[in-house]
């Protein structure tokens, strides 16, 4: 039934018509799309201050020996950093 219905929506599309299909609210997936109306912001300090959060997490987590989780959670906190980087190093370019 998938592949049917797939095939007869690429035909439409390829015959330049337009092939509208309306799910049910039931069916949706929640993933949302915004529109920016704007410049897009973002804070580095506050990155930096939201990584020293999983930052002192994985510290209690390796004191407890749990040094699995606590590499993942210094992980979250690289990749915040990683981010606050990226958003100066966007500043500064533009």
């Amino acid at each position: 039934m998938r592949r049917t219905v797939t095939t007869v929506l690429a035909a439409a599309l390829l015959a330049g018509g337009t092939a509208v299909t309306a799910a049910p609210a039931q069916a949706t997936t929640g993933k949302v799309v915004a529109v920016a109306s704007g410049p897009i912001t973002c804070e580095p300090a506050k990155l930096r201050q939201q990584a020293a959060q999983p930052d002192r997490k994985a510290d209690g987590l390796n004191a407890l020996g749990d040094h699995a989780a606590a590499a993942k959670t210094h992980q979250q906190a690289e990749d915040l950093r990683r981010k606050a980087k990226a958003c100066e190093d966007a500043e500064n370019n533009a």
